[in-house]
Formats: structure tokens, C-alpha cells, sequence
């Protein structure tokens, strides 16, 4: 069969919940518009079936549930036995596919994608987090043996790709210090996609405050903060509320501040993940987004996609200075607190909140991001980059 005359197959190896996970979704849809078939083994639900299709797209569940808490040993053992489920699922099958796309953590996943390589298929290492980092600020110790560990399989793994994708220019030069070779480096930004998350007219505020948050809940994003600081802001916004929409380790923590009686009442908590598409919708209409995200460490990489969502939907945003925000925002583009404290939050709200002209201005300053970055672009960069690595004579240009 003459390949030309069928459809390019990407395989995408993903230790999350493909539906929800919004980076490798639009990945994936990309792929999907230009034609190809994209099939993802990943985590499922209790009550999934073990394949289902999402929005044209095969999803295959390996492994139900998802690990969250403070047990390096159990990451390693919950990242373990994916891994190995889809060594062994690749392995046995022998399924051909012209790209395989390995979303990381765990780095070492790598490693399941060689019978696919071994088969002729280009390989793509997607670094979402930098797992030394990440693991500093999750179990601490800088220097301690884990951490050195993880080092090594970051750069093993990047070996046993063709190529390697960030999600911005502060990992980037991470992985460059760490002696990943510059042109086996690219970075495809987490930016909404404009289908879902544009709106060309600001929209009209609700007739009370509403704070908002959606995402992961782990104390780096700082959903805690948030709430904190709604509790400062009650006595003067008596009919304030906060919708706070994901999951993740701090739950439980967030539910049970949110019932003390200085907040109660006044939290909306989602009781499950919510799907990407459906983000918009379950927001509903906010007075403005609140991103608390932590300023040292691991967090002052992160470049928050729930950011860009906010101002993608015309809805204004106080957000903490990061290095990776600082990177990508022009001075005065955005109102910027330095430090996630919840007095600081709660006195930038405040300023928005009693001056509701100021705060559309400064969603209209702050979205001339989209001016130099859109999905529509990175999209085009990612299709582009997966059809070179797909041509076996096209991955032996570029490296």
C-alpha cells in the first residue's frame, strides 16, 4: 500500500484523563482537522468503557484513575504501571503509526513509545512539566538523590525521541542548561482554542461579584488564595461569590474552608472535572478571574492556560508575576500582583471591582497578547511539526 494513500496515524501516550486534559485535546483535534487519525491510551473513569471516541478522536483507557497526594514512591508506582501497560500493550499489538506523541510526566514513557519507533514511527516527547522541578516543589530537597534521579531520566528520555516540545521559553532554557541539544527543542504554547474560548465583545459583568477559578487544584495555582482572600473582601461585597471549577489534591481542603462561617455560602466548588468545551458554559458570567499562581520554584515556569482562557472570553483577570507571564506580556498589558498573597489579590479585586470601566480596559490592553500568539498559530506550528517527524527522510533533515 503506497503510504501516501492513507491517512497519517499519530498514537498519543497520556498518563491523564484525555477528555478533560486540555493541552493534548487540542493537540490532537489539530491533527484530527488536517486529516489524520489520532488514537490516545490514557487514564479513564470508573463506569468508561474501554474505548470510546471523543469529538473524532480514539480514546483507549490503560488504567483507571489518577494518583493524587504526597507519596513520591506511590507517583513512581502509579507512573510505573502505566508505562508498562503500554510497553506491553505496544509491544504485543504491532499496530503501525506514523507519529507517536509521548505527553510527560513521567519523562520516562519515553521508553513505552520504542516499539512504535523500532516499527518507523517518528517520536515526540512533550515536556507539559519539568518533572526536577516539579518534584522540588512536591517532595522538596533540591539535591536529594529523587531529584538527581529524575534529572537523568528527563535527559534519557529526551534521547529516545526525535524531537522534544515545551510549553514555553522559561522550560525551554531549562532543558538547554540541562544540555538538550537547541535544535531538538520547539514550543508549542497551551493558548485556548479560539472555538471554544472566543469572544469578540466584552461581555456584560453579572449584577454581583463573582470571582472565579477553574483548573487544578493543588496549592501552586492557588485556589486557597483565592478563597482567602474572598473572606477579606465579604465585609465590603456582601453578595460575593467564588465558582471554583476542577479537581485535584486540595479539594478536600477547599470544601472544607469554603463551609466555615466566614465563606459560607458564598463558594460554588464543581463536584467533578469539567470537560474543556464545557468550561465557558459551567463559569458562566464572572466579574473576573483570579490566577494566585505560586512565584518560586517550579511555579514561576508555569505559564497559565486559565489565564489566557479568562481574557480569551473577554472576562478581566488579576494574576501573580511569574517569570514565564513576564516573558510574554508587554509592561502594563496586565495587572500583575507580586506575590500570592491574599491581601495583595484582594486589593487588586477591590480596585477592579469598584471600577468596572478600568477593569475593561484592562482586558482590552491585556488581549493584544492575541495580536502576537493564537492556538491558530501554535496549531499550525504543531501540524507542521508532526508531519516532519512523520517522514522518516524529513526527521533525518532536522536532526
Amino acid at each position: 500500500m503506497n503510504p501516501m494513500s492513507r491517512p497519517r496515524e499519530a498514537l498519543y501516550l497520556l498518563y491523564s484523563h484525555y477528555a478533560s486534559d486540555p493541552r493534548p485535546r487540542r493537540q490532537a483535534e489539530a491533527l484530527r482537522d488536517a486529516g489524520w487519525q489520532v488514537t490516545v491510551l490514557s487514564l479513564g473513569h470508573e463506569g468508561e468503557p474501554p474505548s470510546f471516541d471523543v469529538d473524532g478522536v480514539r480514546t483507549v483507557v490503560l488504567q483507571r484513575g489518577r494518583y493524587r497526594g504526597g507519596a513520591v514512591s506511590q507517583y513512581l508506582r502509579a507512573y510505573g504501571g502505566f508505562s508498562w501497560a503500554a510497553w506491553a500493550r505496544l509491544f504485543r499489538d504491532g499496530e503501525h503509526y506514523d507519529l507517536v506523541h509521548v505527553h510527560a510526566p513521567p519523562d520516562f514513557l519515553a521508553v513505552s513509545s520504542l516499539p512504535v519507533r523500532w516499527r518507523g514511527a517518528g517520536t515526540l516527547l512533550d515536556v507539559h512539566d519539568p518533572t526536577p522541578e516539579l518534584f522540588t516543589e512536591r517532595f522538596g530537597g533540591g539535591k536529594s538523590p529523587v531529584v538527581a534521579a529524575v534529572r537523568l531520566v528527563e535527559r534519557v528520555s529526551a534521547g529516545l525521541v526525535h524531537h522534544v516540545l515545551v510549553v514555553n521559553e522559561q522550560v525551554r532554557r531549562r532543558l538547554l542548561a540541562r544540555g538538550i541539544p537547541p535544535d531538538k527543542i520547539s514550543v508549542i504554547m497551551n493558548l485556548p482554542d479560539e472555538r471554544i474560548f472566543w469572544r469578540e465583545e466584552l461581555p456584560r459583568p453579572p449584577e454581583t461579584p463573582v470571582l472565579a477559578y477553574h483548573g487544578t487544584l493543588v496549592p501552586r495555582y492557588g485556589p486557597q488564595v483565592l478563597l482567602e482572600a474572598a473572606a477579606l473582601l465579604l465585609p465590603e461585597f456582601p453578595d460575593l461569590t467564588v465558582r471554583i471549577v476542577g479537581d485535584g489534591d486540595l479539594k478536600p481542603a477547599l470544601l472544607e474552608r469554603a463551609a466555615k462561617p466566614d465563606l459560607a455560602g458564598h463558594v460554588w466548588i464543581s463536584p467533578e472535572r469539567v470537560p474543556v468545551h464545557r468550561i465557558p458554559e459551567v463559569l458562566g458570567r464572572v466579574s473576573m478571574g483570579v490566577v494566585a499562581n505560586g512565584t518560586d520554584g517550579f511555579s514561576r515556569l508555569v505559564f497559565p492556560t486559565k489565564l489566557m482562557e479568562y481574557l480569551a472570553l473577554g472576562i478581566p483577570v488579576v494574576a501573580t508575576r511569574t517569570d514565564a507571564i513576564a516573558d510574554y506580556f508587554k509592561p502594563g498589558e496586565l495587572p500583575l500582583v507580586e506575590r500570592p498573597e491574599p491581601g495583595a489579590i484582594a486589593e487588586a479585586v477591590r480596585g477592579l471591582l469598584r471600577d468596572p470601566a478600568g477593569a475593561n480596559e484592562s482586558v482590552r490592553r491585556a488581549r493584544q497578547f492575541f495580536t502576537r500568539h493564537s492556538w491558530k498559530l501554535e496549531s499550525a506550528a504543531y501540524v507542521a511539526l508532526a508531519e516532519r517527524l512523520a517522514d522518516p527522510k524529513a526527521r533525518g533533515r532536522q536532526r
